[in-house]
């Protein structure tokens, strides 16, 4: 059984039970403006984890306990809401994903493999091209493109790669573009290569991979990392700054609709966050919204944006560092050879930096020197090595660095010692056990195989260690699935062979809940306001369908987040017979967004800047 596994959490058991009644004094009571009950109220205090009631007033929470002494403060105008045996959670924190690019996500083709789409093989693939086309034909033809996001040549039943010619069968005249869920690679037709301006005399760019057809140099339509990237100036050309506001609106919306009442941009860069500022002041953002600018491209204007408060709920919280790539993609920097890779690769591969060592101790030192939390993308064992010397190399000269709360974003694959060490620093792990789900079996049978493998996303060894940690999406790698997110911490099943990846790294439910809600909160700084239900902490929650506690751990992901509630206000309500976050694209937000308004920027430094976007925007699509 889950819950067997951490036997300390044994006191925690006991606050099950209990129903300690948390309120301000007396004195200092008012009426409430709505009081919740009906169902189960899980409340991440360990002093009180269960509740049955919730009062809320001007957008906090007034007492949190039994029903009987919460309705004590009910006045003539609260009101009451009957949660119908749905079960209220603190809303979701969002641990790491990119809302922009997620908005791109939610308007393009959904290339993604069951359960999340329908695409299994190459025929599947190209049929769902073709039915995005005919239903959005006015943007196709306003824009001449044709994207798609998340196919997984993993997933595919050729265990490989689309060609171009496959793409040029779904279109030979309009420019296709499919994006890997990595975010790390895409494949594209002719056309799109011909605008990129790829050809056999093409060179590979540092840090990518041009893929060439068997026996030729001539490219075969799959690009790898920064090869990748060369072709994102033409699709944001094509969108322009109103579209990218909506790609960001329509990421917060989709975030919304898994429960998450704070949403990340997790590697950002000036321009995009100019953009996001303008969305917050427009009204565009319901949940609260953090970004973290990439500390390689503009520190100074970090430093001087960065805020510990929201504005239009949006703040710059931090900077972001990223150090190797993708663990499925095999562009993680491992410190051994990958196991059985799928493609063309030397003996002894082992993936490849993305930063010299010099920028990445350089980051870490400036970061910590002038007080500024960095989160830092580090996959495999050797960018983890160097992320760990940085931050001691770092902590020597400015001891009160381990204070920031630095974060290590994925972790896929780590060795045992260097949660010691993360832990000494005080690096807090936010770990991807999704890729558990979507990934097990590919992890075991071809990146680090059987033995390394059940060890990826290491939150037992965490909990061992008396860590905390988060766990995240890392969206639009995957939809923001909360419940997909909490089933694959508990479960860690993977989604083909039904293989638990890692029986002794499984935590049970309110450990999982913990590393989406209180956690996350402490890593962003944000503990004293979010990811528990306390009086005086904002009436922040998520709804469920059933309590993920008193079901069969294989059902979690079936839950349903029924509403979203930010403030005391109702963000997001799930219709009957939906499913959330897989609403059809709006024709005029994509109209608006592929072209619609604002056309492409053509001034020098915003073009400039146009490309630096694609570069972050396409990288930084962790999935790492």
């Amino acid at each position: 059984m889950i819950e067997r596994l951490q036997p300390r959490l044994a006191g925690v058991a006991a606050a099950l039970a209990a129903c300690i009644t948390l309120a301000a004094p007396a004195s200092a009571r008012q009426t409430a403006e709505s009081i919740w009950s009906g169902g189960p109220i899980l409340t991440m205090n360990d002093k009180a984890m269960r509740a049955e009631a919730v009062a809320v007033a001007n957008g906090k929470i007034l007492a949190v306990g039994k029903l009987g002494d919460v309705m004590r403060l009910k006045g003539p105008g609260t009101k009451l809401v009957d949660l119908g045996g749905r079960t209220l959670v603190p809303g979701f924190v969002d641990a790491h994903g990119h809302i922009v690019i997620g908005g791109l996500q939610a308007l393009s083709a959904n290339l993604l493999a069951p359960p999340d789409g329908k695409v299994q093989d190459i025929a599947s693939l190209q049929q769902t091209l073709r039915d995005w086309m005919q239903k959005n034909a006015p943007a196709v033809e306003k824009t001449k493109l044709i994207i798609g996001f998340g196919y997984d040549n993993a997933q595919l039943k050729e265990l490989r790669h689309p060609t171009r010619e496959e793409l040029d069968a779904v279109s030979k005249d309009i420019p296709v573009l499919i994006v890997h869920q990595s975010g790390h690679l895409a494949t594209v037709n002719s056309a799109m290569l011909k605008e990129i301006g790829y050809d056999a005399s093409s060179k590979d760019p540092a840090g990518g991979v041009i893929q060439r057809k068997p026996g030729s140099t001539e490219p075969n339509g799959t690009l790898e990392e920064t090869a990748f990237f060369g072709a994102m100036p033409v699709v944001l050309g094509r969108i322009g700054p109103e579209g990218l506001k909506i790609f960001a609106r329509e990421g917060a919306r989709l975030w919304a609709s898994f429960g998450y009442t704070t949403a990340q941009e997790g590697r950002s860069t000036p321009p995009i966050v100019d953009l996001m500022k303008q969305v917050a002041a427009e009204g565009g953002f319901a949940n609260d919204v953090a970004t973290y600018p990439d500390v390689l491209i503009d520190r100074a204007y970090i430093k001087s944006n960065q805020s510990s408060t929201y504005t239009n709920r949006f703040r710059v919280a931090g900077a972001k560092l990223t150090i190797d790539g993708s663990p499925q993609g095999f562009t993680a920097w491992r410190d051994q050879p990958y196991y059985k890779p799928v493609g063309n690769y030397p003996k002894g591969y082992a993936g490849y930096a993305a930063a010299s060592a010099e920028d990445v101790m350089g980051a870490v030192q400036w970061a910590s020197e002038n007080g500024i939390q960095v989160i830092t993308h580090a996959n495999g064992e050797r960018a983890s090595d160097l992320l760990i010397a940085a931050h001691r190399a770092a902590q020597a000269r400015f001891p009160k660095a381990k204070d920031l709360r630095p974060v290590l974003v994925h972790g896929q694959f780590l060795r045992e010692d260097q949660l010691d060490s993360y832990k000494a620093l005080g690096v807090i792990p936010s770990l991807f056990p999704m890729h558990t789900f979507y990934w097990g079996d590919w992890h075991l049978d071809h990146t680090v195989g059987p033995q390394a493998g059940m060890n990826i996303s290491p939150t037992g060894w965490a909990m061992k260690r008396g860590m905390i940690f988060s766990s995240h999406h890392d969206a639009p790698v995957a939809f923001p699935d909360s419940m997909r997110v909490l089933d694959a911490t508990v479960t860690r099943r993977a989604r083909g062979s039904g293989r638990i990846v890692g029986p002794g790294q499984r935590v049970d439910v309110i450990t999982a809940l913990k590393a989406m809600t209180i956690w996350p909160a402490y890593h962003h700084f944000e503990e004293k306001m979010k990811g528990s239900l306390e009086p005086g902490k904002l009436a922040d929650f998520a709804i469920l369908s059933k309590d993920p506690t008193a079901v069969e751990p294989a059902t979690i992901a079936d839950i349903k987040v029924t509403e979203t509630v930010k403030e005391g206000r109702t963000i997001f309500r799930l219709e009957p017979g939906a499913r959330a976050g897989r609403a059809a694209p709006d024709i005029r937000a994509l109209l608006v967004a592929f072209g619609g308004h604002g056309g492409p920027l053509h001034d020098g430094c915003a073009h400039d800047a146009m490309f630096r976007m694609a570069a972050v925007m396409a990288s930084g699509v962790a999935g790492r």
